[in-house]
């Protein structure tokens, strides 16, 4: 008899590195000198308005999944407070966040181990990737849990390490002339280059930075005690983002001028190779690649539960909703890969893999604030006071004023007409698959 429902076998534990795992990658450790650039010193002020978004997001996306315990993923409240096709707008398109997002950690992954090996193909390492981590998520939940912990646990090592190491390198070469401390700090104007308009263009890349902290929101259906895991999860996780991500900034500009980043690398690597620590550059290097395989990671769990959970909604084929002996969605992660695979493809076509991962970053912001925006509207539905209500609404604000700023960067201009596009799309499938069930009803009934 086929499985149709998974074994509840994260815990606690789990569920936090998992988020961790999803949110703390390439944006933070590649992306992260794109938004320097931006914006100068002065993107620890991005950081820091985003992160009080982001703990917006995620006290309205508990406040939803606390209220019915029936709801077992994010798919279930939309459809329940904003109805069927909104449900399925915000299905498929955070399973395209996952799969743009998976391919921007493959894509980096093939920039890191150019490091060591300057002359490898990022197609090739990316296909490598995907298959050792297709094959973890199919053996079980409990070994990729494990796994995400794992990695989880190498990369708040490595950021730890990191912080202490730029505070360390600052004050032993404070006398040096242009280290960082006092190139980025020392007037006004250095701090702010480009004035509010960086501020502005730096936006998108650095909300891509906190792309997968809702993804515990996935993990509701395979944890045990949801509601207790889910209620502390929440409660300690945007503390600790913006711990990490303030910190790992702070210790880059306090070494790193803002205009000696080199995008083809991690400002983290440029640091170390800045004081000609080679063997540090590597190891650091090594601790990031760890990062975005625990992105990549956490991508293939979250595309292969959407697709599942979208099947259970009945607006996507059953042949998703197969579980295997090892209590997995088979089928779903097969498919997630095979997606992965032809999406590494892109390669051929874009030569320039930088420019690849930027056009990635720009579209998974792009999703995600749609699937972002739509949890806040949830939540408008909930009997909440005045203030959530306002503090909703000011979020909601926010994440369209983003969205808008992609106009300003010449590299983004055209995401937000290719995700028009897609919703187009979107509508026109779900009107399709609509009329399909309203002809099989009818046939039922006669």
């Amino acid at each position: 008899m086929e499985r149709t429902t998974m074994k509840k076998a994260l815990t606690n534990r789990n569920i936090q590195m998992i988020a961790l795992g999803g949110a703390i990658g390439t944006g933070l450790f590649l992306g992260s000198a794109k938004a320097i650039r931006l914006a100068g010193p002065a993107v620890l002020l991005t950081y820091f308005i985003c992160r009080i978004a982001i703990y917006s997001l995620m006290h309205a996306m508990g406040d939803l999944f606390l209220t019915n315990s029936d709801f077992q993923s994010i798919g279930n409240f939309i459809h329940y407070y904003l109805g069927d096709r909104w449900a399925f707008f915000v299905n498929w398109t955070y399973w395209l966040c996952w799969m743009a997002a998976g391919l921007t950690e493959l894509t980096a992954i093939g920039l890191y181990i150019r490091f060591w090996f300057p002359d490898s193909s990022p197609l090739l390492s990316g296909i490598l990737v995907l298959s050792v981590l297709v094959v973890v998520n199919i053996v079980a939940v409990r070994w990729f849990g494990e796994l995400e912990s794992f990695f989880s646990t190498i990369k708040i090592f490595g950021i730890f390490l990191f912080i202490l190491l730029g505070i360390g390198i600052s004050i032993w070469h404070f006398q040096t002339p242009h280290i960082g401390v006092k190139e980025n700090f020392g007037t006004i104007h250095s701090f702010f280059p480009f004035g509010l308009t960086g501020i502005a263009t730096s936006f998108p890349m650095v909300l891509f930075s906190f792309d997968g902290v809702e993804m515990i929101g996935l993990t509701v259906g395979e944890t045990s005690d949801p509601q207790e895991n889910l209620k502390k999860a929440i409660k300690c996780l945007p503390a600790r983002i913006l711990f990490f991500y303030i910190g790992t900034i702070v210790a880059i500009l306090l070494v790193v001028p803002w205009q000696n980043l080199d995008l083809k690398e991690s400002p983290l690597v440029t640091m170390l190779q800045m004081v000609h620590w080679r063997k540090g550059a590597g190891m650091i290097n090594f601790i990031i690649l760890v990062a975005s395989l625990s992105s990549t990671n956490s991508a293939i769990y979250s595309t292969s539960r959407i697709l599942y959970n979208t099947a259970k909604e009945k607006n996507l084929s059953k042949w998703f909703l197969f579980i295997s002996s090892r209590s997995v969605p088979l089928h779903g992660i097969l498919f997630t890969g095979g997606m992965f695979l032809l999406g590494l493809c892109l390669h051929f076509f874009v030569a320039d893999s930088r420019m690849l991962f930027q056009l990635l970053a720009g579209m998974t912001t792009v999703c995600f604030l749609f699937v972002w925006s739509s949890i806040l509207c949830a939540h408008l539905k909930l009997p909440i006071n005045l203030l959530q209500k306002n503090r909703d609404k000011v979020t909601f604000l926010f994440f369209l004023m983003v969205g808008l700023s992609l106009f300003f960067e010449s590299a983004t201009r055209m995401i937000p007409l290719i995700s028009l596009g897609w919703f187009i799309g979107l509508n026109l499938m779900y009107r399709k698959i609509h009329v399909s069930h309203k002809k099989e009803m009818s046939v039922e009934q006669k």
